[in-house]
């Protein structure tokens, strides 16, 4: 069993190494050509482009939302003091329904469907009732599929999955606040102090512009791509459904490259609308690949420790 794990752990390592150095290489590409290939892609009025990708970040958002239903369902079921598990459960809920509402409002925000239907960005009434249809199934999917296994290293899985689905939405915050970049959907309109900008080059000034001129404050954060990020984390949220099913426990790699194909299409999509140059997409996509690695670390690990 031990060299089965150990065999299947360097198969994943392979794997995040070829990821990583798939994105460094696109990333040393597009440091040197961003423009040229963002001039050859840009297409900002494709329809059928725009609606793959509002489908970029919502999975994770659901997914954290169904994983947090898991960890409820452990949580109930475990003998830690009552009032402690009252208030765990509460934390949960609050964190799935806080979740539930962010993930909701990314999926008809301007880059999502909000690009094809104006009148859904950031109508909050239409944001509360995706929220309010989507929250319950999913945390209870997830509640369901924890009861089903009695996996005993399943509540501390989760916390850990928890904990890097986090790190990388934090990751995009902070780095799209250092850098500023405009992106080139921006940065062909004519706007005086605008054009292309490096992404190694903080940009300076964003704030004047966009009161000077009435942009959105958006469109200057290109860099790195947040679809890359958080679409790259479907590379190890789709394995984690091995969890719970004895049939995907073989199938964890085809899932995590089930993953990639995925985030690498919505990067080309981001790409294609002008949202993000090849540098932008590739470094997000970088910061992903990064945590699928410590990722696969943290759970080998755990799976030792019970075998031991």
């Amino acid at each position: 069993m031990s060299d089965s794990k150990n065999k299947d752990f360097r198969s994943f390592v392979i794997f995040n190494v070829f990821m990583l150095t798939f994105f460094a290489v696109m990333l040393l590409i597009g440091t040197f050509n961003d423009e040229a290939i963002a001039k050859t892609l840009f297409s900002p009025d494709n329809i059928p482009v725009k609606f793959v990708t509002s489908l970029g970040v919502y999975p994770f958002f659901a997914m954290s939302v169904l994983f947090s239903g898991a960890l409820f369902e452990r949580v109930v079921h475990s003998k830690i003091n009552k009032a402690v598990k009252i208030t765990v459960c509460i934390l949960i809920g609050l964190l799935a329904t806080f979740v539930g509402f962010i993930g909701a409002g990314s999926l008809v925000d301007k880059d999502s469907l909000g690009n094809i239907f104006p009148e859904l960005n950031r109508n909050i009434p239409v944001i509360i009732g995706l929220s309010v249809v989507s929250i319950f199934p999913l945390t209870y999917l997830g509640f369901s599929l924890a009861k089903k296994t009695d996996d005993r290293t399943l509540a501390k899985r989760i916390i850990y999955l928890l904990i890097l689905l986090a790190l990388s939405y934090a990751s995009l915050q902070v780095l799209k606040n250092i850098f500023h970049r405009p992106r080139y959907r921006l940065a062909v309109l004519g706007y005086e102090g605008i054009g292309f900008v490096k992404w190694y080059t903080p940009f300076s000034g964003s704030q004047d512009l966009v009161e000077a001129f009435g942009i959105d404050a958006g469109e200057f954060r290109s860099f790195p791509s947040g679809h890359s990020i958080l679409s790259m984390a479907l590379v190890y949220i789709l394995q984690s459904f091995a969890w719970f099913s004895p049939g995907l426990r073989n199938k964890r790699l085809l899932l995590g490259v089930l993953g990639f194909i995925f985030a690498v299409i919505i990067m080309f999509t981001r790409m294609i609308l002008g949202a993000h140059y090849l540098s932008d997409v590739s470094a997000g996509a970088i910061i992903g690949a990064l945590l699928a690695l410590v990722y696969t670390v943290i759970q080998h690990r755990i799976s030792v420790s019970v075998s031991m």
